[in-house]
């Protein structure tokens, strides 16, 4: 595992909610499990041209369907820049880049509900720190997303095995706006198996290794 330099920044993020944060070259962006079972959404813009982001569609050719430890996550094209390395993840901890962000439609389509959490609203409640608006809302990188699909292109959800403690590092390789977040669909599914648990944040400069 590669040092680090200190930490800067350290955030519990209450169910159903998130954070934007600026994550420097060089510098590692730590999301762990405080209880376990709890599915995180992940954008990411450059932290100076917000038109930049997180790609996942354009980088699963390279990570497939679940990036791992020791993939990169590129951005947009035309850009297409390495812009997130994979440095750690714990074995508990399934990804997935094919799920598109939960949203408030959605919910009410699929349970008749008129107002409900969701990934959607709850990235672009971040966001607005820092002036962007829902419409910059990406797909996410999913972690402690378990699931699965078969050769005709169904695709399903199965129960969270995250376990508390567990983390994933993630390496911004150029200056960031990370945006971890609670999954807003935890009570209506085995996402989070039926409930909404913290996550936790932390900042780590930059160091020689990184």
């Amino acid at each position: 595992m590669m040092t680090y330099g200190k930490q800067r920044f350290d955030l519990v993020l209450e169910p159903i909610s998130g954070k934007a944060v600026p994550v420097h070259a060089g510098e590692v962006l730590r999301i762990i499990q405080v209880e376990g079972e709890q599915c995180v959404d992940f954008n990411a813009f450059s932290l100076h041209d917000y038109k930049e982001r997180m790609d996942v569609g354009s980088s699963r050719g390279s990570t497939g369907f679940r990036p791992k430890k020791g993939d990169i996550i590129f951005s947009n094209p035309p850009r297409y820049r390495p812009m997130i390395g994979v440095l750690e993840m714990s074995p508990s901890c399934q990804t997935d880049v094919l799920g598109r962000t939960c949203h408030a439609t959605l919910y009410e389509m699929a349970f008749g509900l008129d107002l409900h959490t969701s990934c959607q609203d709850t990235i672009a409640e971040s966001i607005s720190e820092y002036g962007l608006t829902p419409d910059d809302v990406h797909d996410s990188f999913n972690m402690w997303m378990n699931t699965e699909w078969d050769s005709t292109g169904q695709y399903w959800i199965t129960q969270n095995t995250g376990r508390k403690g567990d983390y994933v590092d993630l390496l911004a390789i150029f200056d960031t706006l990370a945006v971890p977040i609670v999954c807003g669909s935890g009570d209506t599914g085995i996402t989070s198996n039926y409930s909404f648990k913290p996550i936790q944040i932390q900042v780590f400069e930059k160091s020689e290794e990184t």
